[in-house]
């Protein structure tokens, strides 16, 4: 409780702000300074602050458990389908869906996933995002840029901008989708990094319908393991609804038309 508050307070300090503390309880703080992690700007924070912060997320992570071994996940050949928090996943890296700033969400205490995982990666992912996104300056629908993990069990982040739709998908978009995950698995390889797990990109906020988005991820999976099997050992479909686990079971294992890398 004395590494929460004092980790709001200098948050709170920051910005000028007056939060009485005794009056909150755990849960309340626990949602203060996540709040405050999500509004704040892309800076750098104290090294007395940083020490704290990785202290407290690493209590959280060993509260919610992380998952390391999935083999009994595995649906086929390097392929698997894991229903679970994405953020407590021991894998090389995972795949954030991100938005075309590419700093995580400033919603305060929002469900999406890019809210999630800059949360408990800790402050530092923010900063580094701005720093990559200073040289590329905007992400363009289908891009993806690597980043590590921090306090996440993933050793690193790739970050990818799914399309958002806003009436019928065109064709257009479903590409743009593909691109996600084709470009994550270049950008992997490029890094030798030879296990990843996607979230379900644009399926979410982005309103991507699920089951042609499911569809579209698989297939653009099959497709580039076709050509660059020997450079992956295990990728992972993670879903975290029951919704999206029927989805996925379903539609694997099917066959679809090939598209070139």
């Amino acid at each position: 409780m004395e590494k929460l508050d004092a980790l709001i307070r200098y948050l709170a300090e920051e910005r000028n702000a007056d939060i009485q503390l005794k009056q909150l309880s755990v849960a309340d703080k626990k949602s203060v300074f996540r709040a405050l992690c999500n509004t704040r700007n892309a800076e750098k924070a104290s090294p007395a602050f940083l020490k704290l912060q990785d202290e407290y997320l690493q209590q959280e992570l060993a509260k919610k458990g992380i998952t390391a071994d999935i083999e009994n996940a595995k649906v086929q050949d390097k392929i698997y389908l894991w229903q679970g928090d994405i953020t407590t996943l021991k894998i090389c890296a995972i795949v954030n869906a991100a938005n075309s700033n590419g700093l995580g969400c400033f919603v305060p205490c929002h469900a999406c996933i890019d809210n999630q995982i800059h949360t408990f990666a800790g402050v530092q992912l923010r900063l580094a995002c701005s720093e990559i996104m200073g040289n590329i300056k905007h992400l363009d629908t289908g891009g993806a840029f690597l980043t590590k993990g921090y306090n996440l069990p993933a050793q690193y982040i790739i970050h990818t901008v799914g399309p958002v739709i806003y009436k019928a998908v065109t064709d257009k978009e479903k590409m743009q989708l593909r691109s996600c995950y084709i470009n994550a698995l270049k950008l992997a390889k490029e890094n030798k990094i030879r296990e990843i797990a996607f979230c379900c990109i644009s399926t979410g906020e982005f309103k991507f319908p699920k089951e042609e988005a499911c569809k579209t991820a698989i297939r653009a999976v099959k497709d580039c393991l076709a050509i660059y099997a020997a450079d992956f050992d295990k990728i992972v479909f993670n879903v975290f609804s029951a919704e999206d686990y029927a989805i996925y079971l379903k539609n694997l294992g099917a066959e679809y038309g090939k598209l070139s890398c």
